[in-house]
């Protein structure tokens, strides 16, 4: 069976996966300075996507879900210990709200705000599990993840224009292409105009000088 490949945060308390190498989590923000790479079965993609099937959970939390499980075990009669483990009926709801909440396989950064609060609400996980299992559930459904690339193109801006806070037009351009460019198994990337705002409304925040004219510089 052909494998395919992910790219795990190399913070250990973070952990997320990315199904390309980026310069820093968009989950924890760390700055990736090693590569950790994990080999995944591809995903079995039917005609219709079928909204009763429960989302995937990353393995970190797998990992978390077992050992909790062990320590339940030894601990005493009188001691209440949360259940991190998502039952079957949490994951098939969850899993229907973000279908139902998606169109033109495109989550945009507002839709994202949208099942990652209801994530949070309705499964008791810490905001940083959901926002990963929403994340790993996107990228397993082929939908693109917008809110998951702008922080990508935060942290390539973040690479370009932190030692002369100026952002000239190869790396525009280069910053653009790198969002806006379908991902493989995806339909589209983001909308160059929503990039664009972003790239603009980066500059103007941390101070960034874009040409102006022929020679000049200025935070547009």
């Amino acid at each position: 069976m052909k494998q395919e490949i992910e790219y795990q945060c190399q913070e250990l308390t973070c952990q997320s996966t990315f199904p390309w190498t980026v310069s820093f989590c968009p989950f924890c923000g760390v700055k990736q300075t090693s590569i950790k790479v994990k080999v995944v079965p591809p995903l079995f993609v039917p005609s219709s996507v079928d909204k009763s099937a429960p989302f995937p959970i990353p393995m970190h939390e797998q990992v978390g879900n077992a050992a909790s499980g062990r320590d339940s075990v030894s601990a005493s009669k009188g001691e209440s210990l949360p259940d991190p483990v998502l039952t079957e009926d949490a994951q098939k709801k969850f899993s229907l709200y973000i279908v139902d909440n998606i169109a033109n396989s495109y989550c945009d950064s507002a839709t994202f705000s949208v099942l990652l609060r209801y994530g949070k609400n309705n499964l008791g996980l810490d905001v940083k599990r959901v926002e990963s299992i929403l994340s790993l559930t996107l990228q397993r459904l082929n939908v693109v993840n917008e809110k998951a690339l702008l922080d990508e193109l935060a942290a390539l801006l973040h690479v370009f224009t932190d030692t002369e806070k100026k952002l000239d037009k190869k790396s525009r351009v280069d910053a653009l292409q790198s969002i806006c460019k379908p991902r493989s198994g995806l339909m589209k990337g983001v909308d160059p105009e929503i990039a664009e705002k972003c790239i603009n409304d980066f500059c103007r925040e941390n101070g960034v000088m874009q040409r102006s004219g022929f020679w000049g510089w200025k935070i547009l």
